[in-house]
């Protein structure tokens, strides 16, 4: 933990030419995983026991999700997982998920 300088202590450190270190504020980590030409992003790790509707989708690319660095741009196929790690997607949520890949097959 840094130290809190007074005025006077800040004065004193700038006349011997001594800088005065500032904490910045982290930003939150984005961890990022690639699922045949999907792109999943989220707030935290994936779970070990993946969720149901990740597991589908390793069914049908038949494969597991793997850990990448961030894409240099944002891919057409990126989806946020942190809001559905905790409950089960939606059937709205579901239907949506695959016409959108469904559409990008037929862009193949």
């Amino acid at each position: 933990m840094l130290p809190e300088w007074t005025s006077q202590q800040r004065n004193a450190l700038q006349l011997m030419g001594i800088p005065v270190w500032q904490t910045k504020s982290a930003t939150a980590p984005v961890f990022y995983y690639r699922l045949g030409p999907l792109y999943l992003q989220g707030a935290v790790e994936l779970p070990v026991s993946l969720p149901g509707w990740i597991n589908d989708l390793s069914l049908y690319f038949e494969q597991r999700p793997v850990a990448v660095k961030a894409p240099v741009q944002t891919p057409g196929l990126c989806f946020n997982y942190t809001d559905w790690l905790a409950k089960p997607l939606s059937t709205e949520q579901k239907k949506t998920l695959w016409l959108q890949l469904q559409n990008e097959d037929r862009e193949y």
